[in-house]
């Protein structure tokens, strides 16, 4: 049977107010070939050249009911039934494609009981008036008697008649918030004042990091946060109990006030070592740290105020600073003026002055200004004004300008008059010796090259490998001067190597040796002159021997009297030596 298997997707729902679940079909395909009926009948009773003039224009009723084997002519559909709008077929397409054009439920609002009865009649429609009295009028009819729970993957069916085909499936679902088999498991996300959780697959509360307890109202505290002094009311974080204080709340806050002072609970105050009173500012020891009486006073701890002094004759104040009259305060006739809380001021007699009227004043009659000074009459008596270089009170002493050790970096200081003169070691110069004389200042070194001061004093670039140069300007060229000889070329080989590609024919460092070769000459009496590769080698006939095949065999061994010796080397000339091992070497080294 030809057709179209199609994605259209058809929901068969009812509406609801209240529901736990729902139950959806969805018919794929609808094949209808030949517009026949059942009983082979036309459904638009009409004829064109022995073929039904037209289709079966179809729909569909949909019927759940409780599990029963036994499904009656027409089912009671306990839990709901529905009828789809009109199919309709043109001549040119016997297969319906659907596209979810039609989305229904049937919801049930009880436990789901797993089992069910599902029928599907698809019915002609006849007068377009969904009647589903008249079995007649019925194409084909499918019952799926399954057990399914929820949420459960779709359940693909087919049912088919000698007029019509249909490809459909089912599930069943639980509405949202429900769970369980039996979709009566409530769970509803949330994330405020009543619960901070989602829910799994079965329905159960899954709390939201941070939370925590039956309904996720619990806060998470930070890992550290003492439970018994703190608390969170947001995740990790931990919120402290009054009078505790901290990350963690550990810490106790002591008696607001407290200066020197810890606690162990809150509010306390408990001094460190050294203070007293109530709020730890008394300082124990305040007349040894701090000394504060003055002129003379004598100090005394006080529990209440830190200190109190004991002032002596003549001065009064919580330190001792005021002075006051009394009957030897002002020397030299002078009065006492003032009150008895200090003040004291002494009116000096014609003559004297100062604070107590102790000094005698003096006339430039009476005064000589050495070195230069000039005398002046002045108000409390005559003073020397003295020249640049000298002081004193009669200018009789020279400054000395070395006293303030002007002379850097181990200078010698020599002074003068309103002057001085620094000595400065080797490498230092300027009016102190600040001045450091650098070589390298100034000095640029390139190519990656370093300067620094010679045992002379000089400045000198370090240059790195591969340069050279007063400055490291230079690259080191290390063929520049080298010459091959016999027609080598020289190759560099990195920054400081090189070699000789020789000539064939010629070795050495520079090429300048010859290899050996054979010549027209090399080889004597006949000798074969065999080229090898740093040396030749004569092959001499059997008559001769030698290093050129120069000596007779004959007269060789008419020279040597009595069987041949073992060691021969031994006994003969050295030149006879050398031609044995020659000749033995023909022998083991083939040409």
């Amino acid at each position: 049977m030809g057709g179209i298997y199609v994605g259209l997707t058809l929901m068969l729902t009812f509406n609801m107010v209240v529901g736990t679940g729902r139950f959806e079909v969805s018919i794929l395909a609808i094949f209808n070939e030949s517009g026949q009926m059942s009983d082979g009948n036309c459904c638009s009773e009409s004829r064109d050249n022995g073929s039904c003039s037209s289709l079966c224009n179809t729909f569909f009723s949909v019927c759940l009911q409780h599990h029963s084997l036994d499904i009656p002519e027409f089912p009671r559909c306990t839990y709901g039934r529905v009828v789809t709008p009109v199919f309709n077929f043109s001549a040119s397409n016997d297969t319906i494609v659907t596209k979810n054009k039609y989305l229904v439920k049937i919801p049930f609002q009880f436990s789901w009981p797993e089992t069910f009865s599902l029928v599907i009649d698809a019915w002609r429609d006849i007068h377009p008036d969904f009647s589903t009295e008249d079995v007649s009028n019925r194409l084909l009819r499918a019952v799926a008697t399954d057990k399914l729970k929820p949420p459960s993957q779709w359940a693909k069916r087919k049912a088919k008649a000698d007029q019509l085909e249909i490809y459909y499936k089912y599930r069943v679902i639980c509405d949202e918030f429900y769970y369980s088999d039996t979709c009566e498991q409530i769970c509803r996300h949330r994330n405020d004042n009543f619960g901070h959780y989602v829910c799994d697959e079965t329905g159960s509360k899954v709390c939201l990091p941070g939370w925590q307890g039956e309904f996720c109202q619990e806060a998470v505290c930070t890992e550290k946060c003492n439970s018994s002094r703190g608390y969170c009311e947001n995740p990790f974080e931990c919120r402290c109990f009054l009078g505790w204080t901290g990350k963690s709340c550990d810490k106790c806050i002591p008696n607001p006030g407290c200066v020197n002072g810890f606690c162990y609970e809150p509010w306390q105050c408990i001094c460190r070592s050294g203070w007293g009173g109530r709020y730890c500012d008394i300082d124990q020891h305040y007349c040894t740290n701090y000394r504060p009486c003055k002129n003379g006073g004598t100090c005394l701890n006080n529990a209440r105020k830190n200190f109190t002094c004991v002032c002596s004759t003549g001065y009064t104040g919580r330190t001792c600073e005021n002075e006051v009259c009394f009957d030897i305060h002002c020397q030299n006739g002078g009065k006492c003026q003032g009150t008895s809380e200090g003040d004291a001021k002494c009116v000096c007699l014609e003559g004297y002055h100062g604070r107590y009227c102790q000094h005698k004043k003096s006339f430039c009659k009476d005064m000589i200004c050495a070195n230069s000074g000039t005398c002046t009459n002045g108000k409390y008596g005559a003073y020397c004004s003295c020249l640049a270089g000298f002081e004193g009170k009669h200018c009789e002493s020279e400054i000395d300008e070395c006293r303030s050790n002007p002379c850097a970096n181990g200078g010698t200081c020599l002074d003068g008059v309103n002057d001085f003169i620094c000595r400065c070691k080797e490498n230092y110069m300027g009016k102190t010796c600040g001045i450091i004389m650098d070589p390298c200042y100034g000095i640029k070194c390139f190519n990656g090259g370093r300067c620094h001061t010679t045992a002379g004093f000089r400045a000198n670039c370090k240059c790195p490998q591969g340069f050279f140069g007063k400055r490291c300007e230079s690259k080191i060229d290390m063929c520049k001067n080298i010459k091959c000889q016999n027609g080598g070329s020289c190759l560099k080989n990195g920054t400081e190597d090189y070699s000789c590609i020789c000539l064939y024919g010629f070795h050495g460092d520079l090429c300048e040796l010859s290899v050996q070769s054979c010549t027209p000459s090399s080889c004597q009496n006949g000798g074969i002159c065999k080229q090898y590769r740093n040396y030749t080698s004569c092959i001499c006939p059997s008559e001769f021997i030698g290093e050129k095949c120069e000596s007779s065999v004959i007269d060789f061994e008419g020279k040597i009297s009595g069987p041949f010796p073992q060691n021969l080397c031994a006994k003969c000339q050295v030149d006879v030596c050398w031609t044995l091992f020659f000749i033995l070497l023909n022998f083991l080294i083939p040409p």
